[in-house]
Formats: structure tokens, C-alpha cells, sequence
């Protein structure tokens, strides 16, 4: 009795990684869309070598963290908000940590390079930078930003693959979704799935954290468009707002997915506001942006502002200029115009009361808003 014929209707591309070790069909005219019987064997012992037994489980290694009970190294991971939660800020914040190798507000970090493909907002990310550079006084070395969208559906993206197989990042931050899927219908499980597989190839590439970062959809619980994508996470994590004004606005960091992992608790956040050294507006004013500080998240107490880091920058310089702590605001303002410091009324006041307070063992409760600041994410 003859043995039946087995078919393929696709035969991947001989270089696909999927066929390494496997012999390549024997050179010869065959059918369109048909395998020979021996190339199909081969198939089927190369995946039957594949199979493991329980003891042969302990051979997988575990997931590698990049940044502790947050990001793990070869996986898909999402950060999704609203628009002005400052969720752009809150990975440039994970970049950071982890091209440096500094902790993450407690959370070891294991060091190594990242790529920050830069979608969007490209013109404020440098004074972002130079915020978190001087706030946590050390250069955001290990970071490197690709300052354009790569389409994930175009052929361009599989030279970004390669850029990534080279240089072997321990984070790819992807910011944002939508902006490398220009074309995509978001809400397509099939289209978006293709997207998923791209996603995945970068991954298998790279065995990098691919991080996304995107946008909530109408109902702001979860990240915008088909299931598809979050399926493929390993972690998903939302950031949330409440208030308005530097002072009164929380930034909660809450762990929606880990599929393989234990979930980090909400982590709360406040606004520093912190002036760009050296930089000015047109108008004289100082180039400010953010940076998230970590808050207590039973007392809620209130971040340091960036108008009160400036207080405490400009009272440090006067301490050292030997200026009498009962000076008031208009003799500081030509202190401060002598030592090269601009400084408007308001702010010369709130010194003045700062060192005063400071000097009778009291807190200042100094507040500032967000207008001038120019962020939006």
C-alpha cells in the first residue's frame, strides 16, 4: 500500500532562523508548494529533537531582570497612559537607570546598553536628559536615541533588527506604538498580530527588554487597540495622573501584567521641576523640564518642586556668598544680580522666606504649576 504524500503550502526562506541546523531540501525539480518526502522527514525529527521531558525543563533559564520585578531581559513588555501622564518620562527614567546601572528608586537594575527609538517628541528630549542628568548628578551614559520612527511593517525594520542583533541592548525602548505603525489598523487582532511578530523578531534578535510605550483607549483602563498585543507581553504596566500643578500631581505606576513573575505593588510619584543649567528663554526665564521622585505612598508627602530646588540652589550660592539669612527681596535681587543670578520677584521673595524658615528650623511650603514647562507626556 503507498505511504500518502504530505504537502507544504509555504516553505519558509532557507535563512530563516527557524530552519538553522536542517539541511536544505536536495537541489532538483519539485511541484510548487510541495516538500519532498525526505525534506518533510527531516522536519520531523529536527522538531521531535526539540521536545523536552520535566528533567530537561531545568535546562531553560529563568528570566533575566533588567530592572527588578519590572522589566526582564528577552521579553515584550508595554507602558500605556493617557496623553499627560508622563509616561515618556517614566521610561526615559527606566533608560536611564539602566544604561547607568544606577537602581531604580530601590529596584536593582542590571546594567547595559539601551536603544531609545525616539518616535515622537523628539525636540524635547534632550532638556529632558539634561533634567535627569542633573538631578541625579552622573551622565545618562549607555543610552543611545535614534532620533526617527522606523515603520515596523517596512523593510527597514529588519536593518533595525540587525542594528539590534549587533549591538546587543539590554533594553529597547519603542516610543511610541502607533508612531512605527503609521498604516496599521490598531484594532485588527490579524493586522496588529503581524506587528506582534516583528515585535518578536526584534527580540529574538537583540534578547532585549522591547519595551512599547503607548496610549490608553476610552475607557483609560487599558492600553488602546486589538488584544493581540497584550497576549505577547510578558509585563504591561499603566501610569496614571491625579491633579494638577507640580505640587498636587501623582504619578502611579501600576503593574496591569507579569505573566511569569511576581507583580511589582503601585509605585507613587511626584513632580521635580528642574531648571536646565546654563539655558535660557528669549524672555530670560530659565529652560526647566521634569523628573518623576518617588513618593511615600501612605503618607503622599509633597514632591520637591523644581521652583523650590531653584529656591534651594539660589540660597546655597548666597550661604556661600556670606549673604545675612535676614535679608529681604530686594537686597538679594541686586546679590543676586552681582553674582550673575536671574532670578524674578516672586522667586527672590520665596528665598528670602526659604532661609529665614530654614533658620528658625521651619519648612517652606513653596508650590509652582506646570505652565512654562512644555510637557505634555
Amino acid at each position: 500500500m503507498t505511504e500518502p504524500t504530505v504537502a507544504y503550502l509555504r516553505e519558509p526562506p532557507p535563512d530563516d532562523d527557524l530552519w538553522a541546523g536542517v539541511p536544505a531540501e536536495p537541489a532538483g525539480p519539485r511541484s510548487v508548494g510541495v516538500t519532498s518526502e525526505e525534506y518533510f522527514e527531516k522536519r520531523v525529527q529536527a522538531l521531535e529533537s526539540e521536545l523536552l521531558d520535566s528533567a530537561a525543563l531545568d535546562t531553560i533559564e529563568p528570566l533575566e531582570p533588567v530592572i527588578a520585578d519590572v522589566l526582564y531581559r528577552d521579553t515584550l513588555a508595554r507602558v500605556y497612559g493617557a496623553s499627560g501622564t508622563f509616561k515618556s518620562f517614566m521610561t526615559l527614567d527606566f533608560a536611564g537607570c539602566v544604561g547607568t546601572g544606577k537602581d531604580w528608586h530601590g529596584q536593582e537594575v542590571t546594567q547595559g546598553p539601551v536603544i531609545y527609538l525616539v518616535a515622537e517628541g523628539m525636540r524635547g528630549i534632550r532638556k529632558r536628559v539634561r533634567a535627569w542628568e542633573h538631578h541625579h548628578r552622573r551622565k545618562m551614559t549607555g543610552v543611545y536615541f535614534l532620533p526617527r520612527p522606523v515603520q515596523a511593517m517596512d523593510p527597514e525594520w529588519q536593518v533595525l533588527i540587525e542594528l539590534c542583533r549587533r549591538r546587543r541592548p539590554a533594553l529597547v525602548v519603542i516610543d511610541t506604538q502607533a508612531r512605527v505603525t503609521v498604516g496599521v489598523e490598531e484594532n485588527s487582532n490579524t493586522e496588529m498580530g503581524r506587528v506582534v511578530d516583528q515585535m518578536e523578531r526584534l527580540r529574538g534578535a537583540s534578547e532585549a527588554c522591547v519595551l512599547l510605550v503607548h496610549h490608553t483607549g476610552h475607557d483609560g483602563d487599558r492600553g488602546r487597540g486589538a488584544t493581540a498585543v497584550k497576549g505577547a507581553l510578558q509585563t504591561e504596566l499603566g501610569v496614571e495622573r491625579k491633579g494638577k500643578g507640580l505640587v498636587d500631581t501623582t504619578i502611579t505606576l501600576k503593574t496591569g501584567k507579569q505573566k511569569d513573575d511576581e507583580e511589582l505593588g503601585d509605585v507613587v510619584f511626584g513632580l521635580h521641576q528642574v531648571v536646565v543649567e546654563g539655558e535660557f528663554k528669549d524672555d530670560g526665564q530659565p529652560v526647566t523640564s521634569i523628573v518623576l521622585v518617588p513618593l511615600d505612598p501612605v503618607a503622599q508627602p509633597q514632591a520637591r518642586t523644581g521652583h523650590q530646588g531653584r529656591v534651594e540652589e539660589i540660597a546655597a550660592a548666597l550661604d556661600a556668598a556670606g549673604v545675612p539669612v535676614d535679608w529681604g527681596r530686594e537686597r538679594l535681587r541686586h546679590k543676586c544680580s552681582a553674582l550673575g543670578i536671574q532670578a524674578e520677584n516672586k522667586l527672590l521673595g520665596d528665598v528670602a522666606k526659604y532661609r529665614k524658615n530654614r533658620a528658625n528650623h521651619l519648612s517652606a511650603n513653596l508650590s509652582a504649576d506646570l505652565e512654562g514647562t512644555g510637557q505634555d507626556e
